[in-house]
């Protein structure tokens, strides 16, 4: 496994992540979720706003962990930037998401 191209910040129910998600960083991607949801029995905040690349690999994983999530009674609730490519990738694929200004998402950081 090669090194991941994206940067990773993680706590217990909430994860920040910035950079290039390529494909090849799919399987530590969805470690990272499932530690940080407690194998989806947690809430989870995932903050895309830093993201700059976001394959169809990646989006598939998100919606995954949002239908694991909610089958077990839990949610995952994807932060985004407006005008950023997670905020148009996720509105075209019709995935839900919550927006935050700079400020808000720097502030939760």
């Amino acid at each position: 496994m090669s090194a991941p191209t994206f940067v990773v910040s993680a706590e217990p129910g909430r994860v920040v992540l910035s950079g290039d998600i390529d494909a090849f960083d799919i399987d530590d991607l969805l470690v990272v979720l499932t530690r940080a949801s407690d194998e989806h029995r947690r809430d989870l905040l995932l903050d895309l706003s830093e993201v700059t690349f976001l394959p169809s690999l990646v989006i598939g994983a998100l919606a995954r962990a949002r239908a694991d999530a909610t089958r077990n009674g839990t949610a995952v609730t994807l932060l985004v930037r407006e005008r950023t490519v997670p905020h148009r990738v996720l509105h075209v694929c019709g995935i839900p998401f919550e927006t935050a200004t700079s400020a808000a998402v720097e502030g939760a950081s």
